[in-house]
């Protein structure tokens, strides 16, 4: 101390001490045994000159009979009008991401505050957020893909500008295939060949993962989320690839080996993503090459059983219903002479098949559209013809009437002209003029 002066230790770095703050210049007080009681206020101090380590403060005001001693306790001043500029305050938080020199603005990073969220970087990677001057505050910058950024800081003065870096978050991808030596690519760039065993960084998100055998094994793809430091598809994770039996089946057709088509699609287990496509194109086989309409029937019903076939959440296959209201058609018409009972539940069956198609005709593939919707009108107004001459039902002419007269209001113009959809049509004029007789 000196003559009208103290000086204090705090130093002006951590505590943010300038000239001119003030302290309150507190004595303390003891009871008669000597312990203490508290603080009284005995006068008011400013700084009048700060350096690293300590500030000498000038004696504004002491309370009359009280002396500055060697370790009596000072205590910071604030005033109204300075917490109100603190409170105030605003700071620009900028951050950019990736690895440098690549690295630039990143969007979509959160900023905490002490565990408080104060906003979310846009386009140009920065975000103006209120803040507390001269305040440590502990701050979290957070964004997907990227690995969390924290720190303790403090803001000396309004506007300031901080700017950070987020370093990407990677996965260590490892991966092994049966048969190995597959191609691996990730979001369409090859990044090697099974076994991967060493395993390869990628960026944490959303990642389409495709591995090609070639030959007749099916490609795997999956789109995986990378959100853990290691992914491993190795060992009893490891990938194995399904037979392409479609590509196999496609290949026997155009040799004109039907025989090994039909084995090839008949191999597809239902946990091949090809499954139902297969076993449609099996059934359809049975019809045509085997004349075989229960072996087509079971094969339909199969694909229907799925759920998503049977509710047409998959829209290519609401013709399935076509299909299978014709194969039912035909087993029927089969044993119309031999089976009367027979016949007429399997056209019924039809009947509630090409009802059903017939509500979804909208779902029909392009390529196919027109012979479906053929199909489907001219399959249901058969399969009504023909309860009707089994049953003798009154009830069943009127349908019948109503069904032909479907078929020739929806005949597809594309189809006028060729023959073997002439030959149908023609028949089926004089199958109505039976029925209207019956009226």
């Amino acid at each position: 101390m000196e003559a009208e002066s103290c000086s204090i230790n705090l130093g002006k770095l951590d505590f943010q001490i300038r000239r001119g703050n003030e302290f309150r210049y507190m004595v303390a007080e003891t009871d008669r045994s000597g312990r203490l009681k508290g603080y009284r206020d005995a006068g008011l101090l400013r700084v009048v000159q700060t350096d690293d380590n300590s500030s000498m403060l000038e004696v504004v005001e002491l309370a009359e009979g009280t002396q500055l001693r060697v370790g009596d306790r000072v205590v910071r001043r604030i005033y109204l009008d300075e917490r109100r500029e603190t409170e105030k305050a605003t700071a620009t938080v900028s951050v950019k991401g990736g690895t440098p020199p690549s690295d630039s603005p990143l969007w979509g990073v959160n900023v905490y505050l002490n565990n408080t969220w104060v906003g979310t970087t846009g386009s140009k990677g920065s975000v103006n957020i209120p803040v507390r001057l001269y305040e440590e505050q502990d701050i979290l910058l957070s964004r997907h893909g990227f690995q969390q950024f924290r720190d303790t800081i403090s803001f000396g003065e309004d506007r300031e500008v901080m700017e950070f870096g987020l370093d990407v978050a990677n996965a260590l991808f490892k991966v092994e295939s049966e048969p190995s030596g597959a191609e691996v690519s990730i979001d369409g760039v090859a990044i090697g060949n099974t076994p991967l065993a060493e395993g390869v960084l990628v960026n944490f998100g959303f990642r389409k993962v495709k591995l090609a055998a070639g030959g007749d094994f099916r490609d795997w793809e999956r789109v995986i989320e990378f959100n853990q430091p290691e992914v491993d598809r190795t060992g009893d994770r490891k990938i194995l690839f399904l037979k392409d039996y479609m590509k196999i089946g496609k290949r026997a057709e155009s040799q004109g080996n039907m025989e090994a088509a039909i084995a090839a699609y008949a191999n597809t287990e239902r946990e091949n993503p090809d499954y139902s496509e297969a076993r449609c194109r099996l059934a359809q086989l049975y019809m045509d090459e085997k004349n075989d309409s229960d072996a087509a029937i079971r094969e339909f019903e199969s694909v229907l059983s799925l759920p998503e076939n049977r509710q047409i959440i998959y829209k290519q296959f609401a013709v399935t219903y076509t299909n299978l209201g014709h194969a039912y058609y035909e087993k029927g018409n089969s044993v119309i002479r031999s089976d009367q009972r027979a016949a007429a539940k399997n056209f019924a069956s039809a009947i509630k098949n090409l009802g059903i198609a017939k509500q979804n005709t909208r779902f029909f593939p392009t390529a196919q559209y027109d012979e479906a919707l053929h199909d489907t009108y001219y399959y249901r107004a058969m399969s009504y013809h023909k309860l009707y001459l089994v049953t003798k039902k009154r009830s069943l002419i009127d349908r019948a009437d109503r069904a032909w007269q479907e078929y020739f209001d929806f005949f597809p113009k594309s189809l006028n002209g060729k023959s073997n959809f002439v030959n149908l049509r023609n028949g089926a004029d004089k199958y109505w003029s039976q029925i209207k007789d019956l009226k």
